[in-house]
């Protein structure tokens, strides 16, 4: 009986060191992921950014090369509200509250 009880508890030991080898390993997987998201997030705000002034640039050329069309101020205008709108859906992302973006707390 005295073994039976031994070798159970060499094998939830065994189990336990196990567990926190694993958790290890997971909490090192996570680092990773998240690392890799951060950088990812960054490579995709840095290619909206060129793309946004590129066409920007693009826009005032065609509009500084056509002869003076009255439905160029509209279409800036509509230009403009559009990215208005763009820019207040941006602004959800600010947290100006001081909320931890990944856990919602108040920091």
């Amino acid at each position: 009986m005295r073994r039976y009880e031994m070798d159970d508890q060499q094998s939830r030991y065994a189990l336990m060191q196990k567990i926190a080898s694993l958790e290890q390993k997971v909490q090192y997987l996570e680092t990773i992921i998240e690392v890799h998201h951060i950088s990812k997030f960054e490579e995709n705000l840095h290619r909206l950014k060129l793309n946004i002034r590129s066409g920007v640039r693009q826009l005032s050329a065609e509009f500084q090369a056509m002869e003076h069309d009255p439905q160029n101020a509209e279409r800036v205008s509509d230009l403009i509200d559009y990215m208005r709108q763009v820019i207040s859906e941006l602004e959800r992302f600010t947290y100006s509250d001081g909320t931890d973006q990944r856990t919602g707390r108040k920091t």
